[in-house]
């Protein structure tokens, strides 16, 4: 049994050598391009087509809308160099980098340190471009590499990498994008074959039906109707002698509308799983109409809790180079799991406790300033200003550390 035990410890799978040739038998991102003749840019104009980029932007701004916060590490120096330096802003702007994985499969970014008075705080972050990198078979494993130069990012504090990652040990992350490639390419060849059939077909034509002797009368008759209806133009009128009726030969160009919704409803569930809620869906329940929500949520939550990780990053890289030796807070993005408002409130009003920290890092409570600068209600008839009468819930002084 002690074996057994021991045996737990021991690592089977070399990350140094015998990995690399694991991931060989992968489905490699670039081995895909490849196999569909693309190369990387294709990504880049897929997203010019507006179904695709207005999904993509919407998935990333669902989780862009999601609450962040941190956990106390219990070291109150640390907690407040964070909180100060930490900023919401600074994260809304890292996370609006990492968050090109979704489509892309990675991103990355360099971080820009600055010193602020004793403190090394980032301050910026600058992108590195999925087709600025590449992972050669002869360099440090998992490394991206600057192609141009052949430099390996792997100086210590100054990178963050950011996988779509679903578990495959795929480097290069899992692109949104590959998996509605082939609607969108069908959508593409759908718009050659419109305009195609919109020039052969889209101006109307007319005949002539007219009445001759014989095959040689016909001719000059044909070729001379022929010369008259050519320079006849838009919204013109006249009068043509010894015709019989003249008809309007219309050119349908049929189905090219299904094709284009087909095509964005494969989109739509490559990119979000779902067609509903990003479609214009004719026929929908209101069951259906939950399912798919419900769907989409599972979706972006799953993007959080990726972005999650990569934020936390630069929490520990921060802590690691001011306070060495220190336990970084833990970064949260807190996504809907959270208990509604009306359940907090008549928990509170049940007497069950209920953290007053949570209420305002997590609910988002706008916390006062100060005693003075609270508001309470004291009454059933109205409010009141100051300190008389209030709850000592809402007053007690939140611990920092």
């Amino acid at each position: 049994m002690a074996r057994k035990k021991e045996a737990l410890t021991t690592q089977i799978v070399d990350i140094s050598s015998s990995m690399r040739s694991i991931i060989g038998y992968l489905d490699d991102t670039n081995s895909w391009l490849s196999s569909v003749g693309e190369s990387q840019e294709m990504f880049t104009k897929m997203m010019n087509d507006p179904k695709i980029e207005s999904l993509i932007e919407n998935r990333k701004d669902r989780v862009q809308e999601m609450y962040g916060s941190i956990s106390d590490s219990g070291n109150a120096m640390v907690d407040n160099a964070c909180r100060e330096h930490l900023t919401f802003n600074l994260m809304y702007k890292l996370n609006t980098i990492l968050l090109n994985a979704i489509p892309y499969g990675i991103a990355l970014c360099e971080i820009v340190w600055e010193k602020k008075g004793g403190i090394y705080a980032p301050v910026d972050f600058i992108p590195v471009p999925r087709t600025a990198i590449n992972f050669p078979q002869n360099g440090k494993y998992g490394v991206p590499y600057l192609s141009a130069l052949n430099k390996p990012l792997d100086e210590p504090y100054k990178w963050i990498i950011h996988r779509n990652d679903k578990g495959d040990g795929n480097l290069w992350g899992t692109p949104a994008l590959r998996s509605c490639y082939w609607p969108w390419k069908f959508k593409q060849l759908g718009f050659k074959f419109w305009i195609m059939a919109a020039e052969r077909l889209g101006v109307p034509s007319i005949l002539a039906i007219f009445e001759t002797k014989n095959a040689e009368d016909a001719a000059k008759q044909a070729e001379k109707i022929n010369g008259m209806l050519r320079n006849m133009r838009s919204g013109s009128s006249g009068a043509f002698a010894n015709i019989k009726e003249i008809k309007v030969v219309d050119g349908a160009i049929k189905d090219f509308e299904t094709i284009v919704r087909v095509c964005n409803e494969e989109i739509s569930y490559g990119i979000t799983a779902q067609s509903l809620m990003t479609s214009q869906a004719e026929y929908g329940t209101k069951s259906q109409g939950t399912l798919h929500k419900e769907t989409y949520k599972y979706t972006t939550v799953h993007d959080a809790y990726l972005i999650q990780q990569s934020d936390q990053q630069l929490y520990n890289y921060f802590v690691e180079v001011n306070f060495p030796g220190a336990v970084p807070p833990s970064f949260d993005i807190d996504s809907t799991d959270f208990a509604e408002w009306e359940v907090i409130r008549e928990a509170i009003d049940r007497n069950i406790p209920v953290s007053l920290r949570a209420l305002y890092d997590k609910v988002h409570l706008p916390e006062p300033e100060s005693e003075k600068d609270a508001f309470v209600k004291t009454s059933p008839t109205g409010f009141d200003f100051g300190d008389k009468g209030k709850s000592s819930f809402f007053l007690r002084k939140r611990r920092r550390g």
